[in-house]
């Protein structure tokens, strides 16, 4: 991996100030998964997702990044591998956050939306050197 967890973290957070939503920031901070030239294209893509896909409420943006990157990252992984990979990625943040829904993370007392970006930015992160360490 090019970047480190803090240089990905401070990535996200720097994303967060210029007004980038969630997806956008976990996606955009592992920007050396993306194929050259492709982040611009890949962000208004992502730009959609805010709020829990278009302010439903849905699936926090957070997770929406962080299946974006997993897809990109499994490239060429048989599906049920990946899907069970992002499965276990979308549990894992459910037992940390106590939802996946955007509505129930933007409730009183929870953190806020950049606390939750840099938690999926760092489990991710955790996530893909783990494997590349397993894998080589």
């Amino acid at each position: 991996m090019k970047y480190t967890l803090d240089q990905r973290v401070n990535l996200a957070c720097e994303l967060r100030a210029k007004g980038y939503n969630c997806a956008q920031c976990v996606l955009m901070a592992f920007e050396d998964f993306i194929s050259e030239g492709e982040t611009a294209t890949l962000s208004r893509a992502a730009h959609g997702f805010g709020s829990g896909i278009g302010a439903s409420g849905e699936v926090c943006g957070a997770i929406s990044g962080t299946v974006m990157i997993l897809g990109i990252a499994r490239e060429g992984v048989a599906r049920p591998e990946l899907y069970r990979e992002v499965r276990e990625a979308m549990a894992e943040f459910e037992q940390l956050e106590g939802s996946r829904l955007c509505r129930d993370l933007k409730g009183p007392g929870r953190k806020p939306c950049l606390e939750l970006i840099t938690d999926a930015v760092t489990m991710l992160h955790n996530r893909l050197a783990q494997s590349a360490v397993n894998c080589c």
